[in-house]
């Protein structure tokens, strides 16, 4: 397969955002960059993955939906940068479970699981028992008005209750899901619908961007070249706003991207079609922390064949946080260094992984400061864990 190399970039961003400078580089393995690597084997065809502590010990475990298997495979952390796999695992998470979050919906102080099975109009919830083994929810999984059937999926209180809900795509109507629970490992089904923008296929975010003490949700509409906002009032109702983005958005990742305390918004592209390289590429839009963003000038930078999934998290310890962008086609990860006036595609970017790198993650996994990756390689049957040195 042909590689795809970055060329040369060298271009200003608009006040509001940052710096980029980029330099020409080749395929580095993991083990060449600042990485040491380690594979963990999981189920058939691993989409994507959370990171978790699953066992109440204050280390941050691997939740991994395998799509092809039907179950998630748990592995939980020593807090050294090792993993061992938990008692049980994998667990049974019914139809081709696609998208993956955590949230307490049983108000048990244990971590528990929702996913989205693709394919089926369900959503799967799997409550743990605070030793990272899990079980299904009383009528799990749930049945749930998306349409055709849920892609992305995450999770937050959008009604002030102090309850964990749930929000999913429903993309062929252009609209939001949220399934709100009543705090027993139960929900109101099958759910309330919020207007977006066109085709919000998947990868939904969630966080308070508007800094008013409320979770919102973020869609990225891949037909609607848009970012949506659903500007939460605490009480389960949303108030919309779009901004517009360069075409085919498919995945967002939110963070402070540039050190001024606002989340920012990291966002992939890609046509569809894994043969179409035309629009592949990351944009990223700076908040003012009030519900607005601006797009970085430049945008879209470069990434590889079929990008799958962007992360957010700091990998050189200056307390700002990096983008990861997987590239399913090629084989590789994207990965640039933020700052306070710079976006920088790293020297040792793109990394060569294994086949197929589809969800990606950054956490510490080992307690050093600096953010670990975790990529699942969905046909290599795997985890990758990239432990920074």
């Amino acid at each position: 397969m042909k590689a795809f190399i970055p060329a040369v970039l060298i271009l200003q961003l608009s006040a509001v955002g940052c710096h980029l400078q980029s330099q020409r580089t080749t395929y580095a393995s993991p083990d060449s960059a600042p990485f040491r690597a380690m594979h963990l084997p999981v189920g058939t065809h691993p989409s994507m993955l959370s990171i978790a502590d699953a066992n109440r010990d204050g280390n941050v475990d691997i939740l991994v939906a395998n799509g092809g298997s039907a179950n998630v495979s748990v592995y939980l952390g020593d807090g050294k940068g090792g993993f061992s796999q938990s008692n049980g695992s994998p667990y049974s998470a019914g139809q081709n479970p696609t998208d993956i979050a955590t949230g307490d919906f049983n108000g048990d102080g244990n971590l528990d699981i929702a996913i989205a099975n693709h394919g089926v109009k369900l959503v799967t919830v799997l409550l743990g028992n605070g030793k990272g083994q899990f079980s299904f929810a009383p009528g799990s999984p749930f049945s749930v008005a998306s349409n055709p059937h849920p892609h992305g999926i995450a999770v937050a209180d959008f009604n002030g209750d102090k309850k964990p809900d749930i929000a999913i795509d429903s993309w062929a109507e252009n609209k939001m899901l949220v399934i709100f629970g009543k705090g027993d490992g139960a929900f109101q089904t099958p759910g309330v619908k919020f207007d977006v923008g066109k085709m919000p296929y998947q990868r939904l975010r969630t966080a308070d961007v508007n800094e008013d003490g409320y979770a919102d949700i973020v869609t990225s509409n891949f037909e609607g070249s848009s970012v949506s906002l659903l500007l939460a009032d605490g009480h389960g109702n949303f108030t919309r706003k779009d901004f517009s983005v360069p075409p085919d958005p498919f995945g967002i990742a939110i963070a402070d991207l540039n050190g001024d305390r606002h989340l920012d918004l990291g966002i992939f592209h890609y046509s569809g079609h894994a043969t179409d390289r035309s629009k592949n590429g990351m944009s990223v839009l700076f908040g003012d922390g009030h519900g607005n963003f601006a797009l970085a000038q430049g945008s879209p930078f470069p990434v590889g064949q079929y990008p799958a999934t962007i992360a957010a998290g700091d990998l050189d310890g200056d307390g700002i946080a990096d983008l990861v962008v997987s590239n399913y086609e090629d084989g590789t990860l994207t990965i640039y260094l933020c700052g306070r006036n710079r976006i920088t595609l790293a020297g040792y970017s793109p990394i060569r992984v294994g086949h197929t790198p589809h969800g990606v993650a950054v956490a510490d996994l080992n307690h050093d400061g600096k953010g670990d990756v975790v990529v699942a390689e969905e046909e290599d049957n795997d985890v990758l864990v990239l432990l920074g040195k």
